[in-house]
């Protein structure tokens, strides 16, 4: 039997954090969760998602250090990320796709969106 890939949502709102879990786990993806980036990235070190999506409203540490801090690291370098934008911010994060995050989508989540993307970066990957 196949594997299902694994993502991991780095949400800081619990909703959307549930919400997200639900949705990916209906389209036959495994979850892991962080509500803080710091836990984020003891998770990817640990676990080697095959993609991450991260809220870019993190509390503890900034989403660039959370990126920064994955890019840099061997065992997470070539995991695609994927930033989660509030929809108010996205021209300013577009920018930020050159320095590090490998694609964004905007909040609130449109589902099928969001799919899209994630299979595109997932590419290969069978499931």
């Amino acid at each position: 039997m196949d594997e299902q890939p694994l993502i991991l949502v780095v949400e800081q709102n619990l909703h959307n954090l549930e919400l997200l879990d639900s949705h990916l786990k209906t389209l036959n993806f495994s979850c892991i969760c962080a509500k803080q980036g710091v836990r984020a990235v003891i998770l990817a070190q640990t676990h080697k998602p095959d993609l991450i999506l991260l809220d870019m409203m993190l509390s503890d540490l900034s989403s660039s250090q959370v990126i920064d801090y994955l890019k840099q690291d061997p065992k997470t370098s070539a995991i695609p990320i994927i930033a989660l934008v509030p929809s108010t911010l996205a021209s300013k994060y577009n920018r930020r796709i050159s320095t590090g995050a490998d694609d964004y989508i905007t909040k609130p989540y449109d589902f099928s969106k969001l799919e899209v993307v994630i299979i595109r970066h997932l590419n290969g990957l069978t499931f």
